[in-house]
């Protein structure tokens, strides 16, 4: 799906606004599941500490995963869908490290620090993380503070003794190495200073963990499968009840719209389900990608296609389109 271009619909799913004392909110808290959290950190942390020797992790000593601030560019990145796997939400603008020893230390905001709370004393008994550490961004000192007690923990500090390392005296560091690159993804007022700490660092050799994460990630526990059955539901429907109906009444019609148009109209139809009477909560769903509407003997069946300014022809018609529930698909 991720190779789709995405919806200029897409919506991110953050935090909402922190209440404010005396006034009424209508928003319902967020809320960490974490008994989930703690299950797919788990997961990932025992995959890398199993693995990390291979190719899939790189050799990592240790792995950060730093999530930037909003892109709408590419709604599929993999730290926007690590986030969506372990939070249920994005969190901007977050630092996470994972040790081999199974210490988890967050560097966030007070308030994404405040919804990961819950976690930091409900470890379950038998999980292979051992400790979740919450760090506050402290503006006074432009997180120097915050910035050694990761580095340190992730035994990255020229002062922690740890021999341990597969390059000389480097020690290897699994970042999602395509994000790390693009100043425009990894970006944030925490992110920058974080990361000139490591590209400046002459101890550090930063190598990909996407393949180790991403291969985690694709084992889907059956809350993901009942989500992804669920959005493959949705898309029938409205192919079903949305868009053949509405090709229909466009050929018996003999309307005249283009190809751009009709997609349009779909995906209005996937953003807003009530409209073919599906009783869904609209902050639930969106596209995965922009519809896809060819006509006229003109057919590009790459992923990267997209629907013309031409006008619709009534000869074959070609309609591609994906939904998604709850960020799955």
């Amino acid at each position: 799906v991720g190779r789709y271009p995405p919806s200029p619909y897409h919506r991110h799913c953050i935090l909402p606004p922190l209440p404010v004392a005396g006034q009424p909110t209508h928003t319902m808290a967020a809320e960490l599941d974490v008994k989930r959290f703690y299950d797919r950190l788990g997961a990932i942390h025992s995959a890398f500490a199993k693995h990390r020797e291979g190719p899939q992790w790189g050799g990592s000593n240790c792995l950060v995963l730093n999530r930037g601030q909003l892109y709408d560019d590419d709604p599929y990145l993999k730290s926007v869908c690590l986030h969506q796997y372990l939070f249920g939400y994005e969190l901007p603008d977050t630092v996470l490290v994972l040790t081999v020893d199974g210490q988890c230390l967050v560097l966030a905001t007070k308030k994404k620090c405040e919804f990961l709370s819950p976690a930091k004393e409900n470890i379950p008994e038998g999980s292979s993380i051992t400790g979740l550490t919450l760090l506050t961004r402290n503006k006074a000192d432009d997180n120097a503070e915050n910035f050694a007690t990761l580095l340190k923990a992730a035994g990255l500090d020229k002062g922690s003794g740890d021999s341990s390392t597969t390059n000389g005296d480097k020690k290897k560091v699994g970042v999602f190495k395509k994000e790390w690159d693009n100043a425009e993804v990894n970006n944030g007022p925490i992110l920058r200073g974080w990361q000139k700490q490591l590209d400046e660092a002459d101890n550090v050799e930063l190598v990909d963990c996407t393949p180790g994460v991403g291969v985690v990630m694709s084992v889907k526990d059956a809350t993901e499968l009942d989500l992804m059955k669920k959005s493959s539901v949705l898309s029938n429907k409205v192919l079903k009840h949305g868009a053949i109906p509405r090709i229909e009444e466009i050929i018996d019609d003999e309307k005249t719209v283009t190809h751009e148009e009709l997609a349009a109209e779909i995906d209005a139809i996937i953003e807003n389900p009530e409209k073919i009477k599906l009783n869904i909560p609209t902050d639930e769903v969106s596209s995965c990608y922009f519809p896809i509407v060819q006509s006229g003997g003109e057919y590009d069946v790459r992923v990267s296609a997209q629907s013309s300014d031409k006008t619709l022809k009534y000869d074959i018609i070609t309609v591609a389109l994906g939904a998604r529930y709850q960020f799955y698909c």
